[in-house]
């Protein structure tokens, strides 16, 4: 599909893109929500995305781990570090917690140390909240209870990989 950047944070890496193609139709409503609070050290976490693509192929590769810091690298306060283990593709990609809400979006690794940081989601909820036109938002996780395997199904349909051309 066709789609434009409608906001941007460069500072914390985040955009916000909408799909302008004639050729979508409108998804369902999201079934995870935006947690308005920071994931704790040890919280369970999961990245989905499509890391290595040409090689690994286009299904919706998951990955898991937990929040190992509350700082991301240089001790910078408006990331997390995560032992997910991550690759290329898997930037941009959320970061969801146990209860299927999404924490923060994957922005990096270091290769050296195989750390992978996240910006957090309070950042992603301002920017959104900064639009002209703000997103709805969902309050709660219709996702919450279900199993892991369960919530990869559920959000399956909720997460691209953008090619720019």
């Amino acid at each position: 599909y066709s789609a434009k950047v409608v906001m941007s944070d460069r500072g914390n890496d985040l955009a916000i893109i909408k799909i302008d193609d004639p050729s979508f139709h409108s998804l369902p409503a999201l079934p995870y929500s935006i947690s308005p609070r920071q994931a704790d050290v040890g919280d369970n976490v999961f990245v989905g995305g499509y890391p290595l693509r040409a090689v690994m192929g286009d299904e919706l590769k998951l990955t898991n781990g937990i929040v190992s810091s509350r700082t991301g690298f240089q001790g910078d306060a408006t990331s997390y570090q995560l032992s997910a283990t991550v690759q290329p593709g898997n930037s941009g990609g959320p970061l969801f917690n146990s209860a299927g809400a999404v924490v923060g979006v994957v922005n990096a690794r270091l290769q050296v140390e195989s750390a992978t940081y996240a910006v957090k989601s309070p950042y992603l909820r301002t920017l959104i909240e900064s639009m002209d036109t703000p997103i709805s938002i969902p309050q709660s996780s219709t996702i919450a209870t279900l199993s892991l395997s369960e919530q990869v199904r559920k959000i399956r349909n909720y997460v691209y990989i953008l090619e720019i051309q």
